[in-house]
C-alpha cells in the first residue's frame, strides 16, 4: 500500500486508521495518524511559530528598515523646529528642552510601550495592529463574530467535525463561554461590555489607520517634492510631479511587500547613516555638552514654560509607530525590535546634532536639518543629503500603505471587510499581502487627498490627532488584553495605565487645537470608515444568524429519521491505511479493491447502503423522494454551515427536496478552506465525511494561500470517484456513459424586514426614520454589495462553455434580515 493517500473519509464511530501490516496482526495504529493529522492541521492553522536563523532574522530587520521605518526615519526634517518655544528666538535651555521632549516621547511610547510591551503581549497569530489584539482577546473571550474562526484558536481539525456524530458545544465562536465566577470581570454583563468596547475599539483604531493611510502619502510625498523648490525657486509643479509620483508608488505595489522593501532599504540605510555622520560632526564641532539635553530636567522646564502645546511638535517624532505594529506580519516580532532600536540611536544622535547647531546658531532654527548639513548649502554633501532625503520622504508612506493592507486583510479574515482578493507575494511568510482593489482605492483617495491639500504646509497643519487617538485606542485594547487574556496582576496593569494614558491623552489634547486647521479631515475620513465597517459588521452578523437559524433539521424534513436512523459505514482517515471493514465487509473480494489515482489511494467502489427511499415531509403531506441517476454538488460559503452540526443541512437543500422532490442518487456538499501554508500537498487536499443520509456526504477542499481556489476537472472526477456509490452508479448509466453532473450554488436576495406587518408597525417618527434608513442600508447598499463575495462558479474553471449552461445550476430565494 502506497503512503499517498490524498482523500481522508471521516467515519462516525471512531477517528482512527488502520495501517496494512498492522490489520494482519490487529495492532490499531490511530494514535499516530491522528499526530499525524493535528501536527498538519496545527502548521496549516498558523499556530506553530516559525523559528527564523539569525541570518533570517537579519535580513528581515534590515528590509524592514525600507518598509517600516521610512516615516520614522525622516522625522528630523521637520521636527525640532515644529516644537512651541516660549522665547521667539530660542535660547540654550529651549533647544534642551526640545531634544528632551523627543527623547522622552520616543522612549516610553516608541521603545517601552511599542517595543517591549504592545509588539509581545499585542500580536495574533503573527500579525499586529488593533484587528490582531482584538482577535485574541474575543478568542480567549469566545465572543468573537458569528461564524468566524479566529486565527489562532485551539486547532480544531476538519476530519473530527466531519466525524462528529451529534452536536456538543460548537466550535463557531459566538457567545461566551466564561465560566460563571464571583469575580466581576467575569460576570456575563462585563463579557458583554467587554466584547462591545473592544469591537468598537478594533473599528475606530482601523478607521483612524485608513485616514492616516490617505495623510501620510499626501504629505511625505508634497514635502519631499516641494524640497526641489529649495534648489530651484522657479520650479512650481509641485502638485502635478507629486501626483505623478502617487501614482507610480501606488502601481509598484503590485511587486510585493519583500521586494518593495528589499529596494527601498538600502536608501534608508544610507539615509540614517548620513542622519548619524551629521549628527556627529555637528556635536563635535558646537557643543559636545548636548548630551545634557538627555535630562528630563528640561523637558519638564520647557512644558512649564510653554505649557502642553509644545508636544504637539514633539509627538511628530514618533509618527509611523502604530503603522509599525499593524506592518508585523510582514516582518515579525524580532526583525522589528532590532530595526526599531537601531532607528533611535541613528535619530537621537541626528537630534542632538542639530540641538548643537542651533545653541551655535540659535537664529537659524526655521530650518535645522538642511542648515546644519556639514558644508553648508550648495556643498556636495549637501545635495547628497537632498536627494537622499527626497527619496526617503516618498520612501516614508510605504508603512502605511503596508499597515493598511494588513489590517484590511485581518478583518477580511474576520468577516468584517467585503472580501476583497488577497493575493499573498510571498510564499514565506503569510503576512505579506497585497490587496489591488484596496490599493486602487487608496490611490484614489491619495491623489485627491493631494490635489485638496495642494501643499505640504497644509497637510502639516492637519497632521498627528488621528496618530495620537490610534495610540490610545491601542492602550485600551492592550489593558483588556493584560486583565483577560494574560491574567496579569492588577498592579502592571495599573502601572502600565498611570504612565500612558495620561501621556497619550497629553497628546490628544495638544492637537486639538489643529481641527480647524485642516485635522477635521482624519477625523471625517475615520468617522466615514467606522460607520462603514460597524454597518458591513452589522449586515454580515444577520446573514451568518440567518444562515444559522435556517438551518434544517434532517429529522424535521424526512420524518423516518426520528424513528430509525441508517446504519452508518466506516470509512478509512489518512494516507497508508486500510478501510476499517465489518466482517461482511471482508469477504467482498475485489470488489473492496483499491486503486491508485493523480491524488493518491482510493477508497472501496462499493460500499453498503440503506436502499430504503426516503419519507419526505412537505406542507403538503408526506411523499416519497425520488432519486436519479447523477451526482449533485452543492456549493456553500463557508466550513460553518456544513461542519456546524451533522444534524442539520443548510437552507438550499430544503429548498431543493421540496420543490423538485427529487435528487441526484449522490449529493455532495463542497465548501473550500485556506490554511496558513503556502501549498496544501495532494494527500491533505480534500477531507469528505458522510452523513446521516444515504448517499450524502460533505467535503472540505483546502487550499494553500499561494494558491488559486480552482476545483478542475482532475480534482473534481477525483473526488467523484472517492464515493463508494460511484461504481454501482456508473454499471446502471454504462461505462461508457459520463455519469450527469450538476454543480449547485446558492444565490439569494438579502433584503430587510418591512416592518408593516401586524405588530410591527408604530407611529413614533423616530423608530419609523429608523426603519426606513435600515431598509434603505440593506436593500441598496449591503445587499447588492454581499451578493458581490459569496461563493462564486468562478472556482469551477470553465472547460466548454455548453457543457458549463448545463451543468451549473443557480438556487436562491429572499432573505428577511
Amino acid at each position: 500500500m502506497e503512503n499517498n493517500n490524498s482523500i481522508e473519509i471521516a467515519e462516525n464511530v471512531s477517528i482512527a486508521a488502520y495501517s496494512e501490516d498492522d490489520e494482519r496482526i490487529g495492532r490499531y495504529d490511530g494514535d499516530e495518524e491522528d499526530d499525524e493529522e493535528n501536527k498538519f492541521d496545527e502548521e496549516a492553522q498558523g499556530n506553530t511559530e516559525k523559528k527564523l536563523s539569525v541570518k533570517e532574522v537579519l535580513m528581515l530587520s534590515f528590509s524592514s528598515l525600507g518598509a517600516i521605518y521610512g516615516d520614522l526615519g525622516t522625522s528630523p526634517l521637520y521636527v525640532l523646529n515644529s516644537i512651541k518655544y516660549p522665547n521667539e528666538i530660542p535660547t540654550k535651555d529651549d533647544i534642551y528642552g526640545g531634544i528632551s521632549l523627543i527623547f522622552y516621547i520616543f522612549v516610553f511610547i516608541v521603545l517601552i510601550k511599542y517595543a517591549l510591551i504592545v509588539l509581545v503581549i499585542g500580536p495574533n497569530n503573527g500579525e499586529g495592529g488593533q484587528v490582531a489584539i482584538y482577535a485574541k482577546i474575543a478568542r480567549h473571550l469566545n465572543i468573537g463574530p458569528k461564524g468566524v474562526e479566529i486565527p489562532g484558536a485551539p486547532v480544531k481539525n476538519d476530519l473530527e467535525l466531519l466525524a462528529r456524530e451529534e452536536t456538543n458545544l460548537s466550535f463557531i465562536s459566538h457567545n461566551s463561554l466564561i465560566k460563571k465566577t464571583n469575580e466581576w470581570k467575569n460576570h456575563p454583563k462585563v463579557i458583554k461590555a467587554v466584547s462591545t468596547i473592544i469591537l468598537i475599539c478594533c473599528f475606530l483604531g482601523c478607521s483612524l489607520v485608513f485616514s492616516d493611510g490617505l495623510l501620510t502619502p499626501t504629505t511625505s510625498i508634497l514635502s519631499a517634492i516641494a524640497g526641489i523648490q529649495l534648489a530651484d525657486p522657479s520650479f512650481n509643479a509641485v502638485l502635478g510631479v507629486s501626483e505623478v509620483v502617487i501614482i507610480f508608488l501606488f502601481v509598484i505595489q503590485q511587486f510585493g511587500s519583500h521586494k518593495i522593501s528589499f529596494v527601498f532599504a538600502p536608501i534608508i540605510l544610507v539615509w540614517l547613516a548620513g542622519l548619524v555622520i551629521c549628527g556627529i560632526y555637528n556635536i563635535v564641532k558646537y557643543d559636545s555638552g548636548v548630551f545634557k539635553a538627555l535630562s528630563p530636567y528640561y523637558a519638564i522646564k520647557l512644558l512649564k514654560a510653554s505649557g502642553i502645546d509644545a508636544l504637539s511638535g514633539a509627538m511628530l517624532s514618533i509618527t509611523g509607530t502604530e503603522a509599525m505594529f499593524a506592518d508585523l506580519g510582514h516582518f515579525g516580532r524580532l526583525p522589528t525590535q532590532i530595526g526599531i532600536f537601531f532607528v533611535f540611536i541613528c535619530l537621537m544622535l541626528c537630534y542632538l546634532g542639530q540641538g548643537a547647531y542651533i545653541v551655535e546658531h540659535p537664529k537659524q532654527f526655521t530650518n535645522p536639518f538642511y542648515l546644519s548639513i556639514p558644508g553648508g548649502p550648495n556643498s556636495w554633501s549637501y545635495w547628497i543629503m537632498f536627494v537622499l532625503a527626497t527619496i526617503s520622504t516618498i520612501i516614508a508612506s510605504q508603512a502605511l500603505i503596508l499597515g493598511v493592507f494588513s489590517i484590511v486583510s485581518q478583518l477580511i479574515n474576520l468577516d468584517c471587510f467585503p472580501k476583497f482578493k488577497v493575493k499573498h507575494v510571498s510564499s514565506s511568510y503569510a503576512g505579506k499581502v497585497y490587496i489591488p482593489v484596496v490599493n486602487f482605492l487608496l490611490l484614489i483617495g491619495v491623489c485627491c487627498t493631494a490635489a485638496g491639500f495642494k501643499n505640504s504646509n497644509n497637510v502639516t497643519a492637519a497632521y498627528g490627532l488621528g496618530i495620537n487617538l490610534d495610540f490610545l485606542v491601542t492602550s485600551t485594547l492592550i489593558l483588556i488584553c493584560m486583565v483577560y487574556v494574560y491574567e496579569f496582576n492588577f498592579i502592571f496593569p495599573l502601572v502600565f495605565a498611570l504612565i500612558f494614558l495620561p501621556l497619550e491623552f497629553a497628546l490628544v489634547i495638544s492637537n486639538l487645537k489643529k481641527v480647524p486647521h485642516g485635522a477635521w479631515f482624519p477625523l471625517m475620513m475615520a468617522g466615514l470608515s467606522f460607520t462603514f465597517l460597524t454597518l458591513w459588521r452589522y449586515g454580515r452578523s444577520k446573514v451568518v444568524e440567518e444562515q444559522m437559524t435556517s438551518r434544517v433539521k434532517l429529522g424535521d424534513l424526512f420524518p423516518s429519521f426520528k424513528r430509525k436512523a441508517p446504519e452508518e459505514a466506516t470509512f478509512e482517515l489518512r494516507g497508508r491505511a486500510m478501510v476499517k471493514k465489518d466482517s461482511d465487509e471482508r469477504d467482498c473480494g475485489t470488489d473492496n479493491e483499491s486503486h491508485d489515482s493523480e491524488f493518491g489511494i482510493t477508497l472501496p467502489k462499493i460500499l453498503k447502503s440503506d436502499p430504503t427511499s426516503l419519507e419526505l415531509s412537505t406542507r403538503f403531506g408526506n411523499s416519497t423522494l425520488k432519486k436519479f441517476n447523477g451526482v449533485g454538488l452543492i456549493y456553500v460559503d463557508s466550513p460553518h454551515q456544513i461542519l456546524a452540526s451533522p444534524n442539520t443541512v443548510p437552507k438550499i437543500y430544503e429548498r431543493i427536496v421540496l420543490n423538485f422532490q427529487s435528487l441526484p442518487s449522490i449529493m455532495i456538499f463542497v465548501t473550500t478552506r485556506t490554511l496558513s501554508i503556502p501549498s496544501v500537498p495532494n494527500e491533505d487536499r480534500v477531507l469528505i465525511g458522510n452523513m446521516k443520509v444515504p448517499g450524502h456526504y460533505k467535503c472540505v477542499v483546502r487550499f494553500g494561500f499561494m494558491e488559486e481556489i480552482h476545483i478542475d476537472n482532475s480534482l473534481n472526477d477525483h473526488i467523484l470517484n472517492i464515493i463508494p456509490e460511484m461504481t454501482g452508479l456508473k454499471v446502471l448509466i454504462g461505462l461508457n456513459n459520463e455519469v450527469p453532473v450538476v454543480h449547485i450554488f446558492e444565490n439569494n436576495d438579502v433584503r430587510s424586514h418591512e416592518y408593516n406587518s401586524s405588530g410591527k408597525k408604530t407611529k413614533n417618527p423616530f423608530v419609523i426614520i429608523h426603519h426606513y434608513m435600515r431598509r434603505f442600508y440593506i436593500n441598496s447598499i449591503f445587499g447588492p454589495l454581499d451578493s458581490l463575495f459569496r461563493v462564486s462558479d468562478k472556482i469551477l474553471p470553465v472547460q466548454n462553455e455548453e457543457d458549463e449552461t448545463a451543468s451549473k445550476l443557480f438556487i436562491g430565494g429572499v432573505i428577511r434580515i
